[in-house]
């Protein structure tokens, strides 16, 4: 009975270490999408519509304008993310 080798093998050129799940462009787009809708009605609606939705969102710790900002940077992220991986293949 052989032992494995334990020394590491040459890092692969995959994604670096990040809590990312797989998931396909159309999805990727369709949150994205979704994201950048709530984005824009966050900034443009009913101002008790929009506070409650925020607050909601972020555990009060936000208004209707932060949590619009941190969301559209999160749909931001998602395309930058799926550019990333289609230009490692």
């Amino acid at each position: 009975m052989s032992t494995p080798d334990p020394t590491p093998g040459p890092a692969s050129p995959g994604p670096p270490p990040a809590p990312w799940i797989l998931l396909d462009r159309t999805t990727v787009d369709q949150a994205a999408a979704a994201l950048a809708r709530l984005e824009r009605w966050l900034t443009g609606a009913a101002p008790a519509a929009t506070a409650d939705c925020a607050r909601a969102l972020s555990r009060g710790e936000d208004d209707p304008v932060g949590v619009a900002r941190w969301i559209g940077t999160l749909a931001d992220r998602l395309h930058t993310r799926i550019e990333e991986v289609d230009s490692w293949s």
